[in-house]
């Protein structure tokens, strides 16, 4: 009898927090980085100007096909998006507060819905792109130091969501009204801005500090090219359901 598979598939990897690499093959994943921020930019542009409800749906579905294409599931949707979603409520708070229920609500309804499908197609980049290839191809359109600047700021995404869920939790165990039930009142976004975004704001300076004395003390910056690690992956020799010798 055939022997076992010598090097079995390992499961997906699920990352518990939002925008971080996932490595799984699927085609996005296979996709060069130039060709997925084209394809981000066009899906932005079509998310920007869709007003009617038949082209905002239209926007939806290919956004929903480029995600799940790269076969990223409902719970990282959630994890991606659910800050998107505090942001719709509070959009369409606005609106309905500023224009009555019949008159505010399709209009915050459709900025919100805007926002979340500009987003969609930088969380798909952050989610199929390795670290080492964004910075390879942006340097080769873009001088080295402003493609570590996009880098940077791109690979900070998932690292301010594990802060933002970090902060919200201390703050939640000191009294601070921060659930999403909470934010609905309009009066608990004191205890937001307060409890949440300052903190936040403070640790995103003391982080950038940290990674210029970092780069820094590396040598960034001292030559005109740079090189940049690139991990290969090997295959087994032999076939699932071949016999070994």
């Amino acid at each position: 009898m055939p022997d076992p598979d010598p090097l079995p598939r390992k499961r997906n990897r699920r990352s518990d927090y939002g925008c971080q690499y996932l490595s799984v093959d699927s085609p996005i994943h296979r996709m060069g980085v130039g060709w997925k921020l084209l394809l981000g930019t066009l899906l932005g542009v079509a998310a920007i100007a869709a007003q009617k409800p038949w082209s905002l749906a239209l926007v939806l579905a290919l956004d929903g096909a480029y995600y799940f294409g790269a076969r990223l599931t409902l719970a990282d949707l959630w994890r991606d998006t659910r800050y998107l979603m505090v942001q719709a409520l509070i959009v369409v708070g606005l609106y309905t507060a500023r224009y009555g229920i019949p008159e505010g609500l399709w209009p915050g309804l459709r900025i919100a819905l805007q926002i979340f499908l500009f987003f969609t197609p930088g969380i798909v980049f952050l989610r199929t792109t390795q670290a080492s290839r964004m910075m390879q191809e942006l340097s080769r359109v873009i001088p080295y130091r402003l493609s570590f600047l996009v880098y940077t700021s791109l690979r900070f995404v998932p690292l301010f969501a594990r802060e933002i869920h970090e902060i919200k939790m201390a703050q939640q165990l000191r009294g601070a009204r921060l659930a999403p039930r909470d934010l609905l009142n309009p009066a608990n976004w004191r205890d937001m801005f307060h409890c949440l975004m300052i903190p936040l704001l403070v640790r995103a300076l003391k982080i950038a500090d940290e990674a210029a004395l970092s780069a820094e003390a590396r040598g960034f910056g001292r030559r005109n090219e740079r090189t940049h690690f690139n991990p290969l992956s090997l295959e087994p020799a032999t076939r699932k359901g071949e016999q070994r010798r």
